[in-house]
């Protein structure tokens, strides 16, 4: 495959990667000083709208197996979603004054589900581009890396000088960006990516959704799905509050760090895939996520205070931040051929689906809990300094918690079935099936 159909079919990423991390660090942090609004309040509204949205993916996913036109499957949806998705970024990033929870809580239901849409697609999208097992790799290592490329954009506007000083300015700017970057890179993607034709229209109810969830392959990819997600948005959205309270940095130099961060995390985008080609993409993930582990307990005990060290702490541990991305929907793209071998049609809409709720479960279980538990220490984001107890509740959960749930992830990753040699199989016999 061409890297220009690679990087095409990548591009709608960056647009966004400029959703999901400020729905992670800076929109909670900016409702909640910004706009007055409590911090247990903020992060019950974040958690409740996207467990909603959970219930919206399957059948969004199930609709697009069942999608047959000139175009594809999933590139219609991605057309269509892409203007709600404006919408979208519109009323959430730019509020009008006096917007308060409710206006919060509608906006959310809209940029999630218009997210979904867009996300969903784009990932069956990618499913559908190759059947090759070391392809893959590739193909996800670029949407990988267009995705950090979004967050790099967005970590650093809050750098330039105007939004140094004015804060305020930042979640409204990264908005604007969102809006002109995402519609021009999937006019882009439109134009230039092909999507395979499709087989057989599926019968898609709801009992198939539920069986796929526990197919032993698909099970096991999701649960390490989940158990990342929850690790990586934990520490994400307390990046801020850890390193302000906890390490006693300014914001302007924890916004440094969090810019080193998504840069190692785009050199990782380039490596993963490879070393998953290398020796398994299995074996390679279990590497990744206790990599991510250790350089958690190495970034608790670094001397921050000396900025080029710390930023070279982050960037090593922003490198195994794009293990599981790259790695597991790789391998969710190759159970998906198994499960076309075995049950004889092809679920990528759904299979797609199901690993967007996981991302989206990881997403809300970890914000949620621990912004209960600092919320229970009685920590106040407007407030200079914390009690003791509330610091280490920080740290517990910035570092402690996902270090030991990405050992967790490790330990699953190791066990996945399906190996390089079993995938080849797989698609040997699918081969001699095709007329």
């Amino acid at each position: 495959m061409r890297l220009l159909t690679k990087a095409a079919y990548a591009a709608p990423s960056v647009g966004l990667a400029g959703v999901s991390l400020p729905l992670l660090i800076f929109l909670p942090t900016y409702y909640a000083t910004q706009r007055g609004l409590q911090i247990a309040a903020v992060g019950a509204a974040f958690a409740i709208i996207r467990l909603l949205d959970i219930g919206f993916d399957p059948l969004i996913g199930a609709a697009m197996d069942r999608t047959r036109t000139r175009f594809g499957r999933f590139k219609p949806w991605m057309a269509v979603g892409t203007p709600l998705f404006m919408l979208a970024v519109y009323a959430l990033f730019m509020p009008p004054a006096g917007a308060g929870l409710t206006y919060l809580v509608l906006a959310l239901l809209a940029a999630y589900a218009a997210w979904s849409i867009c996300f969903v697609s784009q990932l069956g999208w990618g499913v559908a581009l190759s059947g090759d097992y070391a392809e893959r790799n590739s193909i996800f290592g670029w949407w990988q890396a267009a995705y950090l490329l979004g967050s790099l954009v967005i970590t650093t506007l809050p750098l330039t000088p105007a939004l140094r000083t004015d804060p305020a300015l930042a979640v409204p700017t990264m908005g604007q960006f969102i809006l002109i970057a995402t519609p021009l890179a999937v006019i882009v993607a439109l134009l230039v990516v092909p999507e395979p034709p499709s087989g057989p229209r599926p019968r898609v109810a709801l009992a198939d959704y539920l069986k796929l969830m526990v197919r032993p392959n698909i099970a096991r990819l999701l649960a390490i799905d989940l158990l990342i997600g929850v690790a990586v948005a934990t520490n994400a959205a307390l990046f801020f509050f850890y390193f302000g309270f906890a390490r006693g940095l300014p914001f302007g130099q924890a916004a440094i760090l969090l810019f080193a961060t998504n840069l190692g995390s785009l050199i990782g985008a380039l490596l993963w895939g490879r070393l998953g080609s290398l020796i398994g993409k299995h074996q390679a993930a279990s590497v990744g996520f206790i990599a991510y582990a250790a350089l958690l307990a190495i970034v608790h005990l670094a001397p921050f205070e000396r900025l080029p060290v710390g930023a070279g702490v982050m960037m090593l541990f922003g490198a195994t931040l794009s293990a599981g991305p790259v790695l597991v929907r790789s391998m969710l793209a190759d159970v998906g051929d198994e499960e076309r071998l075995l049950r004889g049609a092809d679920h990528t809409g759904l299979i797609s689906a199901l690993f967007s709720n996981s991302n989206k479960l990881g997403a809300v279980i970890g914000p949620a809990v621990a912004f209960a538990v600092l919320g229970a220490t009685g920590f106040q984001a407007k407030t200079a300094t914390q009690a003791p107890e509330t610091v280490r509740a920080l740290a517990l959960m910035a570092i402690w918690a996902p270090a030991a749930i990405g050992l967790v992830a490790a330990l699953l990753a190791r066990g996945h079935a399906l190996t390089a040699q079993a995938h080849a199989e797989i698609r040997t016999r699918l081969q001699a099936q095709t007329p």
